[in-house]
């Protein structure tokens, strides 16, 4: 029997288990000593992880047959919204119990729900990844496929810890050093950066899975109207809960200023791509094997970086 080539999009799934992996890891490395910091014992650490455990262990096999009806991506899609849900309501009840004073019971019910979502949603991700590699595989090469899923996913639980030992070194134990200050440029950089990574990731995972209706088709055919609303929802969303503690304002507003920002960043985009198809090329430059030139890739931080400085500035 000839053995076919194993397709490279299973490296697409490969890195998004990497980075639920990264995640996974890294929590079980430096939120129970946080946990620990604000009363509860070990036994109570415990439970509040298993849970999670629990949760992942009964809910699996529900997702692989709901993938297997409704299809891989959704459910795929649905896993990984749940689980950086998770992460972020987990962050940010700790975080606002280092803040503020709150029952140790109700302190207590609001990580395992947190972490509830980890298990009851997350859970969706592996097993509709695997049944996208038996659904693009076959029995030549089915095996490799699945190695490279489970690769990918070992590479996150070994880079998490790697990643977060790194940053600790380098900010000296201090996770609240002066890069993580509003004042300093190389945060302003990351947190610029990091909104466009998002609202191009959301908006490509969300309209393959949901894209129904096309979206400004006339300067980038192969967005779509579902995938730009779940950017422009989640992006803002997501990063205000993280961050509205760093730049000491209140959530509504900092919300309010990243869906400007947000909508800046799509402009940015939209812009360079008319700007290309004006002049009938296909990239800026070929600096980039694959990728083009800079401005390809910094397209969309060029117009959200001075609208976001311009806010924070007058607010």
């Amino acid at each position: 029997m000839t053995k076919n080539k194993t397709p490279n999009s299973i490296w697409v799934l490969s890195a998004a288990l990497a980075c639920i992996g990264a995640g996974q890891s890294t929590i079980f490395i430096l939120v129970p000593q946080e946990i620990r910091l604000l009363g509860f014992n070990e036994f109570q650490v415990g439970i509040i992880f298993s849970i999670s455990a629990l949760a992942w262990v009964f809910f699996s096999p529900f997702w692989g047959r709901l993938s297997d009806q409704i299809g891989r991506s959704k459910v795929f899609l649905l896993g990984i919204i749940g689980f950086a849900l998770s992460l972020v309501l987990f962050a940010a009840i700790i975080k606002y119990a280092q803040v503020y004073a709150m029952s140790f019971y109700l302190l207590f019910i609001l990580l395992i729900g947190a972490r509830l979502i980890n298990g009851l949603l997350g859970s969706a991700v592996r097993p509709s990844a695997g049944g996208r590699i038996a659904d693009i595989t076959d029995l030549t090469n089915r095996t490799s496929g699945f190695a490279r899923l489970d690769a990918g996913w070992q590479f996150g639980v070994v880079l998490g810890p790697v990643a977060v030992g790194f940053i600790m070194i380098i900010s000296n134990n201090n996770l609240q050093s002066t890069f993580l200050e509003i004042e300093s440029g190389k945060f302003l950089i990351f947190y610029i950066v990091l909104i466009a990574i998002l609202m191009d990731s959301i908006a490509f995972f969300a309209g393959k899975s949901l894209g129904k209706r096309p979206f400004i088709t006339n300067v980038s055919p192969n967005k779509t109207l579902e995938g730009f609303m779940a950017a422009i929802i989640v992006t803002p969303l997501l990063l205000s809960t993280i961050s509205f503690n760093i730049f000491n304002l209140p959530f509504f507003l900092v919300l309010c200023i990243l869906v400007v920002v947000s909508l800046y960043s799509v402009l940015g985009d939209a812009f360079a791509s008319m700007m290309k198809r004006v002049v009938e090329v296909k990239d800026y430059s070929n600096l980039i094997p694959g990728h083009g030139g800079l401005f390809d890739r910094l397209d969309s931080h060029v117009a959200a970086f001075p609208c976001f400085v311009f806010l924070l500035n007058i607010v």
